[in-house]
Parts: structure tokens; sequence; C-alpha cells
């Protein structure tokens, strides 16, 4: 195992070893980064980036260190690297740019005092000759990458400006006349101030990242060119990135002040400073010389001597073996996040039971949800969840990032299903080039179609949306071609007898009842619904022959006061929809799944919206049923209201709603549908 170390302690060395980190991951060596090196001011990307290296280190399992920024070493690495009590057998290399022997000397002399031997030491200032960045404290070695047979038919290029080019007026209007280019997709990279900048503008639909939003070497897996403004090469990030596009075999355009990339002698195009004249030059000069532009720079000398091959003899690394490539089968992973997530999951545990190899999908969820899935049959990932013991309230969303990590590849299809494009998604299908799919219902409120989801949906291959029973209650909040409506996502017919389910209940209950009424309400994660379940208790109460059940989710919480009433009993369930079609009607709010399957099994209902300010509008839902009288809508405050409609379902409205129900023509469900959109993003 390797451990890098930097020679000072600071947040500038800190993010050189992670630079250094994924390429030498990226070859196949395994690198460690200690984690009390992690600097105080440290990014929250950057926290998701060295996730996959930070260690508790133990000595003996190091074989080597690699040390960056030797020409400059601090005290505090002296000592840890003294405290790990490193083997004689362990290597040591100090990699720095010595300006002379006699640093070079001072530096391993600095070395052996700690180590009680003499390191190895690599200059990077002999070695590399017309250097990219000349203070750059990683090596920007260059891997060993295939060569694409081809640049992609609608080529993605990433495009570098300072953040101080936004002061000019006419800089963003042109960005916007590029994005609108058929022949080109456009990202740009700035810094972090820069892209706030351009998302409080008008021109947020701009694919917009920031510095150091993802690493290079994952940038460079997406990018089939890249361009560069400024006055020099922008920092150690974007010689990175440019270096591996190099190896790639894809063209870097030089368009900085000084032609800084032109003049150390890397095999880069110089391209024009006026950033007005770039669309004619990616067009007419880059694009369709690309291949060739491309396998000119693999050739190049300069490019040949930074090889990272070349500095594993340097450094004594053995190359790592590479097993024969097996195509793996490719496999679906659903994800379902929000809240407790047992709706999402159910919704993909439909649409997954419709593939015509079901065997091929898994799941990955949280802890409330692995019972549901599993006990539909599928294998589950746990996630973790947030907890207020957590020193961030993003830190279970990285340790869920490195779970995803490990288990999807670059064949595998990733298919989510919630609201918020959590962090750890985007950066797994960044970094693994799985295809992605997100299941997105509709409905949402004013206010909750943000910038940043709209921007994040840019990383599906395809956005499956389940329709609504009702038409005016679909809408488009995006367009495209990766836009995919289906039909409403609904559990089919439970199979069982109504009047059987009741006979059941008697049985196992010990009551007689000629009445049943289900009540859905929710286990209170949303909003507390504790008054209007006492309200519906009190009032079923008072009817003899009644049984009330109360269905929940078994990790859902229901007020004590609940288990006291007469007539009522709590039921803790994954499978509500036996006990709904069995009843003479339900109370229930009106999320997605419940409102589908009452209104699909046509069965009578009240309905109590849900209003929280992160959910779908339910209200809007439970009113498109109650205005065609197929249901009753009480709003939550409408106690008296709650009661008029409970007596209206036992004085005859019922039984009127389901006749209704019944004659009511409803839109094909959308669970095969769903299924086979997913299957045709699957590789063969």
């Amino acid at each position: 195992m390797i451990l890098l170390e930097a020679g000072r302690r600071s947040e500038r060395g800190f993010d050189a070893k992670m630079i250094f980190a994924a390429q030498l991951s990226d070859r196949g060596h395994a690198v460690v980064i200690d984690e009390e090196t992690v600097p105080d001011k440290f990014e929250r990307s950057q926290k998701y980036e060295v996730a996959p290296y930070l260690a508790r280190i133990d000595g003996p399992r190091i074989s080597t260190v690699l040390m960056i920024g030797a020409e400059d070493i601090d005290d505090a690495t002296l000592a840890r690297l003294r405290g790990l009590g490193l083997g004689p057998d362990v290597r040591v290399v100090a990699i720095g740019r010595f300006p002379d022997r006699q640093s070079e000397i001072g530096a391993r002399s600095r070395l052996a005092y700690a180590l009680g031997r003499e390191p190895g030491t690599f200059n990077i200032s002999d070695h590399y000759k017309g250097d990219l960045h000349v203070t750059a404290l990683s090596p920007l070695a260059a891997l060993e990458i295939p060569a694409a047979a081809s640049i992609a038919d609608v080529p993605e290029v990433f495009l570098f400006l300072p953040a101080e080019w936004l002061d000019e007026p006419q800089t963003l209007p042109i960005l916007a006349a590029f994005d609108n280019v058929p022949g080109f997709r456009l990202n740009v990279v700035m810094p972090s101030a820069g892209k706030d900048v351009v998302k409080r503008s008008r021109y947020t639909g701009l694919n917009v990242f920031g510095y150091s939003e993802l690493g290079p070497s994952i940038l460079a897996r997406r990018a089939d060119v890249a361009v560069f403004y400024g006055d020099a090469v922008p920092g150690e990030r974007m010689a990175a990135l440019a270096v591996d596009l190099m190896a790639s075999g894809k063209p870097v355009v030089d368009c900085t002040q000084n032609a800084s990339f032109q003049t150390s002698g890397a095999p880069v195009l110089r391209g024009p400073e006026e950033l007005a004249a770039l669309q004619n030059f990616l067009e007419f000069t880059v694009l369709v010389n690309a291949d060739s532009i491309g396998r000119e720079a693999r050739l190049s000398p300069w490019l040949e001597a930074r090889r990272l091959s070349k500095l594993e003899a340097e450094f004594g690394l053995a190359p790592p073996a590479r097993p024969d490539p097996v195509a793996p089968d490719a496999r679906v992973l659903f994800m379902p996040t929000n809240g407790n997530g047992l709706g999402h999951a159910q919704r993909c545990a439909l649409i997954a039971d419709e593939f015509e190899k079901p065997e091929r999908a898994s799941f990955a969820a949280f802890p409330t949800c692995v019972p549901l899935i599993k006990g539909r049959g599928f294998p589950c990932l746990p996630l973790v969840q947030k907890s207020p013991d957590f020193p961030e309230d993003y830190a279970n969303d990285i340790v869920n990032y490195l779970r995803l990590r490990r288990t999807l590849s670059p064949a595998d299809h990733l298919v989510f299903d919630g609201g918020y494009v959590f962090e750890s998604i985007f950066r797994t299908i960044h970094e693994t080039g799985c295809r992605a799919t997100w299941i997105r219902r509709g409905l949402w409120r004013p206010g909750q179609i943000s910038e940043a989801q709209i921007e994040r949906e840019r990383i599906f291959n395809r956005i499956i949306l389940p329709g609504e029973a009702f038409e005016e209650l679909n809408a488009d909040y995006s367009q495209g071609h990766r836009m995919r409506r289906v039909g409403p996502i609904v559990q089919p017919t439970p199979g069982t007898d109504p009047a059987g389910v009741r006979t059941r209940l008697a049985r196992m209950l010990g009551v007689e009842f000629d009445s049943l009424v289900v009540t859905m309400l929710g286990g209170g994660v949303a909003a507390d619904r504790s008054a209007q379940l006492q309200r519906v208790c009190g009032l079923l109460a008072r009817r003899p022959g009644c049984l009330h059940l109360i269905v929940v989710w078994p990790n859902s919480k229901i007020a004590p006061g609940i288990y006291g009433w007469e007539n009522t009993h709590v039921v803790r369930t994954h499978n509500s929809l036996a006990l709904c079609t069995a009843a003479d009607f339900v109370v229930s709010a009106v999320g997605y799944n419940s409102f589908h399957e009452l209104m699909y099994h046509r069965i009578p209902s009240i309905f109590v919206p849900q209003v929280a300010p992160y959910m779908d509008d339910q209200e809007r839902r439970a009113r498109a049923a109650s205005d065609r009288d197929l249901a009753v809508t009480v709003l939550a405050h409408e106690l008296l209201g709650l009661e008029r409609a409970v007596s209206g379902m036992f004085a005859g409205q019922g039984a009127e709603i389901r006749q209704r129900l019944e004659a009511l023509e409803l839109p094909e469900t959308g669970n095969r549908a769903a299924a086979g959109l997913i299957e045709e993003e699957l590789c063969p």
C-alpha cells in the first residue's frame, strides 16, 4: 500500500495529494492518505473526493511512502513519519522541485534523521523539461489511458474561465450562444465564486462545474475537448485535467493570454484569445480534426516523458497486475430516497417486478426500506441515514457514496427515485461512468422546482415521469430527449378476497363487525396527524359493529393515546392494499402511491392532504378527485369537516362514490412501460 504525504501540511499540499492519489488509484495502485493530515479548512466537495483514500494509518500496512512537495518539509510531517514506525523495508521517495543539489541533499538529510535511513529522491525539475505548471506539487503524470476510437457524436467541450471574466458584460451572452450550438455540448469550469454568479444570473441554464467540484480525472473521462482561458495555466487541477486529456488522445486548446500551455512544449493547439471567436475555431479546426490531433498528442515526446509508468520505475513501484477484462452482466441498482423512502422503494419494486429478468435488479436503500425490499425478493445494500450524532449533516451521504462507488461498474445502470439528487449519486454517476435513470414524480409545489435540481438532471441518460390519474395534474418542468412519460405506477390487485380478509380479521382480533374503516395518515414523518387520528377514532368509537384499523409502515410512530380507543386497532404492515380493498371506505393522506392505489382499485376515500413544504402538492391531487365526486377532501385543520365526511360515508355517500369509481376510465398503468425504458438502457 502506498502512503501519500506532502512536505508541508497545508490546504494546497492536501489538494495535490488528492490529485496524485486519483492518478495512482486509476492506475490500479492501493493508495491511502493519512486522515490526521486533513486541513481545518476543507470544502464539502473535497471531503467526497478524498473519502476513497482517507484512512487511519497503520505502519505495518505501508509498503511505500511518496512525499510530494519535498523541497519544503515542516516539522509536523517529520514527526508524523517518525511516529508511524515504518519498517526498514518501506521505500520512501521524496518528490520535489529542488532548485539545486544542495536543497535536495538538505531534504534527504531531514528525512533520514526522522526515518533512521536514507530516502530516495526525485527532482521533477530535472526529469520534466518544459514543465506545464512550474509550482505544482503533484508530479502531474500522464496515465496510460487507452485511446478512444473517436470522440462522441456530440462532443463534450469543457471550457475553463476565470471568475473575473464574468465582469465583462458580453461573457455570459457569448456562453449562452455556445450552449445552443448543436455541434457540441458546453460545460464551463470556473472557481466557485464564478459559478455562484452564473447561478444567480438569468443564464442559469449553463452547465457549470466549480473548480474543485469534481476531481480532474473524473472531468477528463467526461471531456472530449478542453479549452483554457486566463492569464496562465489555471492551477494544478486544470493542469492535471489537461495532461489526462492529452494522454487519452483528446484535443487541448490553449487560449491563455501568455500561451502558457503551448510554451511548455505540451502537445496543445493554440486557440483564439477572444471568446467570441472560439465557436468557429472549435467547429472548423478542432472537432473536424479531433482524432488526428489526439493521435499526434499521444506520440509527443513531451507526453512520453511524463508517463506514469516511468514514474513507477523511478519509485520502485511494480506495475499493478491487470486481470483479463471480463464483461460483467449489466445490473440495475435501484436507489429510492427521501424521508424514510418507503413509498419510493415500493414504486421501484413494482417496476423491478416487471423486468423480463427480475434477477438483474438489486437495491441500495435506507434501513427502513430493507424489509420491504427483501420481502419482495430483491437483494438490498443498506445505506446510512442522517443522524444528529454525525459531525456534518451530509456525513452519511459520504458513506453512501463509498458504498455506491464500490458496488457499481461502468456496465451497470443506476435508477434513482426521489426528489433530491444527492451528492453521492451525482459523483457516483460521473466517477463510474455507469448509465443512470431518474424516476421523478411530478406535482411539485411552487418554489420546489429549483435550478439545482433541473441542473442535475443532465447527469441522467433518461428521466422517467410517472403520470397522474388526471391529466391536469401532469406538468413538464423541463423538456428534452431524456424525458419519457409513462402511466401511473400502481400496485396490482393483491389477489385476496375482500370477504375472506374481513373474516380473517374478525377471527384474529376476536371481534364481530359489519363495517370496516381503514385510516392511513402516515406516521408523523411529514406532519403530525395525531389530532386527526384522535378525531376519527372518537367518531368510530361511537359506532357499534365498526372495526377501525389504523394502518402504518412498520417503523412509524403512533401516539400512545391511540391504542385506548374502542373499535380501533393499529396494524403495522407493508401490505396495506389488501386491507383497503376490504374496507367500506378509507381515510388517507394523498401521497402518489396511496392515491393511485385507492383510485385504481375503486375504493371510496376521505383524503386528508399532507402539507409539508418538501412534499408534492397533495391538496391539488385530492381536489382533482373530489371535484369529480370520486372522493371527499378534508384539509388537516377542518376537524368538523372530517366529522361530516365520515358521517356522509356511512349515510350512503361511500356507496355512491364506489359506483362512480367503477365507471371511471383511468390511464393505463405504467409499470411495464417504465421497466421497458430501463431495460432499453442496459448494456447488451
